[in-house]
C-alpha cells in the first residue's frame, strides 16, 4: 500500500468517474428490489411521500425513503409536492401487466445485491456480508478486516492528499483520527504539517496492517496507532482537532451524535472537529452518484449519508452549535465544527 501525501499532483483528476462507477453497482437492484416490493404500481395507483408509501405498503421508512431518493436521481420518479409520482420511463416500462413491462428482464439481473436491497426497504437492517454485521465479521475474521482496511486505504488515499493540500493545520500539534485505519488521512496530514503528531484509533484487527503501513511510510514517530473500540474506550484529552474521515456515515443518527459527543470531550478548548464525507444535496436526489452511496450504506452498514442541515442538526444536538462546510475533492466536502 503506497502511502499518500509524499507528493501530490495538482493536475491529476479526482475520483469522480471511480465514485460513479462504483457506486453505479446498485441502480439495478434498486430498480429490480422496487419492481418486486411493487413500488412503480402502488405509485401509480397514487403518488405518495416516503412516509406514507412505506406505512400502506409494509416497508421501513428510512429504507423506503433511500430507495425512492435513489430511483428519483435515476429518473424513474419526480417529486412534486413531497410526493412521488412515476416518470414517463416508469409509467412505459414498470407496470405490470403493461405491453412493455421490463419485470422479467429486471428478474434474470437478481442476485444477492438484490436481495439487500429489497430486506433494507423491508426491514431497515442492514444486510452486510450476506446476512452477517459488517463489523462483527472483521473481528471474527482478520482476513476479512484487513481486505476491508486495505480496501478503505485504496479508496481514501487520493482524498487524504486532497484534505491535506486543502486544510491548514499550521497552528496545530495534535489530531485525533477516529476509526482511521490504517492512518491514510494522518498520513497524509502528518506529511503536509511536520509539527503536527496524530493518533489513529480504530479496532485491534487493524493494528497490524496499520503497524506495517506506517512503518514502510517512515511516519511511526509522528503517528501513533491506538487500538480500541471508540464507542466503549476512553480518547485521548486536549486534541487541537479530531478528524472523522467517512466515519459518521456509517452510523444511525443516535449513535452518531454519541461519537459527537465523545469528540467534544476528546477536544481542547478552542479545538474543533473536522468531518470529512460525500454530503447528499438537500433535496437528497441530484445526484445519483451520492443517492447509490446511500444506497450502499443502507445496505451495508445501516448508516447513512446525510444532507448538510440534517448533519447541523446533530452537531447542535452535541453542543457544536457554529458549523460550515466547504467542498474540498470530488464529491466531499469537509464539515468544520466549533464547540460552545
Amino acid at each position: 500500500m503506497t502511502p499518500p501525501g509524499a507528493a501530490t499532483d495538482a493536475t491529476a483528476p479526482d475520483d469522480r468517474l471511480l465514485m460513479d462507477t462504483y457506486m453505479s453497482q446498485y441502480r439495478l437492484p434498486a430498480l429490480a428490489a422496487a419492481d418486486r416490493l411493487g413500488v412503480f404500481s402502488a405509485l401509480s395507483e397514487e403518488p405518495a411521500s416516503a412516509e406514507d408509501l412505506a406505512r400502506t405498503r409494509g416497508l421501513d421508512t428510512y429504507g423506503t425513503t433511500v430507495l425512492l431518493s435513489f430511483l428519483t436521481a435515476l429518473g424513474f420518479l419526480a417529486v412534486h409536492g413531497a410526493r412521488y409520482h412515476l416518470t414517463p420511463s416508469a409509467s412505459a416500462f414498470l407496470l405490470r401487466g403493461a405491453a412493455r413491462y421490463w419485470g422479467p428482464m429486471l428478474g434474470l439481473g437478481w442476485d444477492e445485491r438484490c436481495t439487500a436491497v429489497r430486506h433494507v426497504v423491508r426491514n431497515g437492517s442492514p444486510h452486510g456480508y450476506r446476512g452477517k454485521a459488517i463489523w462483527e465479521t472483521h473481528e471474527r475474521s482478520p482476513r476479512h478486516g484487513e481486505l476491508f482496511a486495505r480496501a478503505m486505504h485504496a479508496h481514501s488515499a487520493a482524498p487524504a492528499a486532497a484534505l491535506a493540500a486543502h486544510l491548514d493545520l499550521s497552528g496545530c500539534t495534535s489530531l485525533l483520527d477516529v476509526a482511521g485505519g490504517v492512518g491514510t488521512f494522518s498520513m497524509a496530514l502528518a506529511r503536509r504539517n511536520p509539527r503536527l503528531r496524530t493518533t489513529v484509533m480504530d479496532l485491534p484487527v487493524v493494528e497490524g496492517p496499520a503497524t506495517r503501513v506506517l512503518t514502510d511510510a517512515g511516519l511511526t514517530d509522528r503517528v501513533t496507532l491506538r487500538p480500541g473500540d471508540m464507542f466503549t474506550d476512553p480518547w485521548p484529552a486536549g486534541q487541537d482537532r479530531v478528524l472523522f474521515a467517512d466515519v459518521l456515515s456509517d452510523w444511525d443518527d443516535e449513535r452518531t451524535r454519541e461519537l459527537m459527543v465523545k469528540a467534544r470531550e476528546s477536544l481542547a478548548p478552542d479545538g474543533r472537529l473536522l468531518i470529512h464525507q460525500v454530503l447528499l444535496d438537500d433535496s437528497r436526489h441530484v445526484s445519483a452518484t451520492a443517492a447509490g452511496y446511500s444506497m450502499a450504506l443502507a445496505v451495508m452498514t445501516g448508516g447513512r449519508l446525510r444532507t448538510l442541515p440534517e448533519l447541523a442538526a446533530l452537531l447542535e444536538e452535541a453542543r457544536f452549535p457554529q458549523c460550515a462546510a466547504t467542498p474540498v475533492y470530488g464529491h466531499y466536502a469537509l464539515v468544520t465544527a466549533r464547540p460552545d
